[in-house]
């Protein structure tokens, strides 16, 4: 038996080179958001499976993280069960190890002609993609290769390569007006006094991030909800997306009836581009997203500490917070009595390095030791002793009336 092979190069048949520009979907997922947020969006180019970008309807929030506890306010007790995207991109709590607390502050960056910082009220610039980063970056690339195999497909006189380029670079172009959105934060429009915005992100492993900041940047990051604003009404976006469609399936068809140098050109585009989006999922999120309207930096003082239980933890943020509703309002504890009380004394005592937390907690939930937070009345002996006679008597009638005393006809009459 002798096998057979091609005697040329351009004997190879590469009609199967249109399946290379929708290859990459579960790549390109990741990055939809960030693609369509900047301006590079309205570039033609080549990108890695534009159908990703096809989609009957437009997310009018960013993904947030429902994996932590919660997120509340330490004085105004707001609390919410998620945590929204970019401040999941400023702490990474995810990351954080077992039992470990962090204490940061966020504030507004100071302006160079101001020593102030921005105005309290106002909101921050805009948030979008870095300039700089990976996903402008490749959007320029693939700009640069439409424009390359476009000059090469006019030099070969292809007019089938010239329709697929055409068709294949403006695809991704209309995709891109069709989703083209800008962040819009919710900010405070009142002016009044309010108490600081301090809140605190729980996270499931046990860690806890505290976080010092205004009202203002509370609302803003971890209250309100962030909303894409997109370019085009959602008709708009429809008409676009449907046009889009039959572009796309029509480039697959030019591209497949393309000269064969054409061809060999399109499959090592694709190939190098679905490559380096596969490169840029791998980079973290935040390097992604231009966050300079936050500065975030450890708060003066306080170190980064990782504990060996959860109520190590529960000691460290009381004594750093100084507050204890805001855990039951994230119910971070258990609802029980013998919580409530060693939360209690725990607010009072936890300065005092005499008072052991741990021993104290085992106490109460085994029931063997009493309350010593707040006030105790004094043990009255008359008292205790008057208790006890009432007990005695309610005993003694409650013997007649069933008949123990004076036999089963005894009536009240005689009793009283």
């Amino acid at each position: 038996m002798v096998l057979n092979f091609i005697d040329k190069v351009t004997e190879l048949q590469l009609d199967i080179v249109g399946l290379l520009a929708v290859v990459g979907e579960s790549a390109m997922a990741g990055h939809v958001q960030a693609v369509t947020a900047t301006w590079t969006a309205l570039l033609p180019r080549f990108i890695p499976a534009p159908q990703s970008f096809l989609a009957t309807e437009r997310p009018y929030r960013l993904p947030s993280n429902k994996a932590v506890k919660g997120v509340v306010a330490i004085l105004s007790g707001n609390y919410v069960h998620e945590l929204n995207f970019f401040p999941n991109l400023l702490h990474g709590i995810d990351e954080m190890k077992h039992f470990t607390v962090r204490e940061i502050t966020i504030k507004r960056p100071m302006t160079r002609a101001k020593t102030s910082l921005v105005g309290e009220g106002s909101p921050p610039k805009n948030i979008h993609p870095k300039k700089l980063g990976p996903i402008n970056i490749l959007a320029v690339l693939g700009f640069l290769c439409f424009i390359g195999l476009l000059i090469g497909s006019i030099l070969a006189e292809d007019g089938m390569a010239v329709v697929a380029t055409v068709l294949l670079a403006f695809t991704s172009c209309l995709l891109g007006l069709a989703n083209k959105w800008d962040a819009e934060l919710q900010t405070r429009k009142v002016t009044r006094e309010v108490p600081p915005g301090d809140v605190v992100v729980l996270g499931r492993q046990g860690a806890m991030i505290i976080v010092r900041c205004d009202e203002h940047i509370a609302r803003e990051l971890y209250f309100g909800t962030e909303r894409c604003v997109y370019s085009t009404s959602e008709r708009t976006f429809q008409v676009l997306a449907a046009v889009g469609t039959l572009m796309f399936m029509g480039s697959v068809v030019f591209l497949a009836n393309c000269t064969w140098p054409i061809q060999a050109s399109v499959g090592l585009i694709y190939i190098c581009l679905n490559g380096l989006y596969w490169a840029a999922a791998l980079v973290p999120a935040r390097l992604h997203w231009d966050l300079s309207g936050y500065e975030v930096e450890e708060r003066e003082g306080t170190k980064i500490v990782t504990h060996s239980s959860y109520t190590d933890v529960l000691i460290e943020v009381i004594k750093r917070t100084g507050e204890i509703r805001w855990l039951k309002q994230a119910s971070a504890v258990p609802e029980t009595d013998a919580w409530n009380t060693w939360l209690v004394e725990a607010k009072e005592k936890v300065h005092n390095l005499e008072w052991n937390g741990q021993d104290r907690l085992t106490a109460l939930l085994k029931g063997i030791a009493p309350s010593t937070a707040g006030f105790q009345p004094e043990h009255d002996p008359d008292a205790i002793q008057e208790d006890r006679r009432s007990r005695h008597s309610i005993s003694s009638l409650r013997s007649k009336i069933l008949g123990q005393d004076k036999g089963a006809n005894a009536t009240v009459d005689e009793i009283v």
